[in-house]
């Protein structure tokens, strides 16, 4: 019996027709179950995990751009951007904010570049959607720069009215014009509560103000024989304080930077 002749093409076809057919909900669900990113947030492939919430995950990229640099994403599975729901797309902003922040301070790093490779032809490599946190010092040599070049004034005017045009079509009449007493308004409005907490990058912001210390009763001392005789205190086996501490050995740049950083 001779058997069909099936070819990498052939199957290759036969995926792209299954994928033509699927619901947006389907084809998430299988590109969920390709995704490494999603095994990754699952826990089924080790990380070096740094945050993680409800729902945004944060792990050290395993090739870095520069020591420290962090991969944000959420944990459903999005593709690109126009994907994600604002309410999560403003969410994940959040925390790359204050995972920036903690990265000036606990690497103490100069300056940090955050991007987003949104699509292929942007550069995007990985199908999950996610955001690039990167340390910067002088001189680090990181290949970020953008090259500037010259445009003359009416292919810009062209452009603008082109995006103009698209901005009054998707978002409506208005958004076009700077609204300075909008701007006010938002300015003075309390801010909007984070449905999320936030336990770990709270603690980095907000200082718990120092309780005022109860001083405790004096001990009684009791003077016999010309001596003063006061209670004996129990050594503590705890951490002293000015005590030098064990360094741990046998740790990589990764397990130590997400130290620092207080993942896992």
């Amino acid at each position: 019996m001779l058997k069909p002749n099936i070819t990498p093409d052939s199957k290759m076809a036969e995926l792209q027709e299954k994928l033509k057919k699927m619901s947006p909900e389907e084809l998430r669900e299988f590109q969920k179950k390709q995704c490494v990113f999603c095994q990754i947030i699952s826990g089924k492939i080790p990380s070096k995990k740094v945050y993680e919430d409800a729902v945004s995950f944060s792990v050290l990229d395993i090739n870095p751009a520069n020591l420290g640099h962090m991969l944000l994403m959420p944990k459903e599975h999005y593709s690109i951007m126009p994907q994600v729901p604002d309410a999560d797309l403003k969410h994940l902003f959040k925390v790359a904010k204050s995972l920036s922040s903690i990265a000036l301070k606990g690497l103490k790093a100069e300056g940090t570049s955050i991007f987003i490779a949104n699509g292929a032809a942007a550069g995007q490599r990985a199908t999950h959607f996610m955001v690039h946190i990167i340390p910067r010092t002088q001189d680090d040599h990181v290949p970020l720069s953008i090259p500037q070049k010259n445009v003359q004034k009416e292919s810009l005017e062209k452009i603008r009215i082109q995006l103009s045009k698209k901005v009054e079509e998707l978002l409506g009449p208005g958004y076009t014009e700077f609204d300075t007493k909008s701007v006010q308004e938002r300015a003075q409005a309390k801010p909007e509560s984070n449905r999320f907490e936030q336990p770990i990058l709270e603690a980095e912001y907000t200082e718990p103000k120092a309780e005022p210390k109860q001083q405790k009763e004096q001990p009684k001392t009791e003077l016999k024989k010309g001596h003063l005789k006061s209670p004996r205190k129990k050594e503590s086996k705890e951490f002293k304080k000015g005590e030098p501490r064990k360094e741990t050995t046998g740790e990589s740049s990764l397990d130590e930077i997400a130290r620092v950083l207080g993942g896992n």
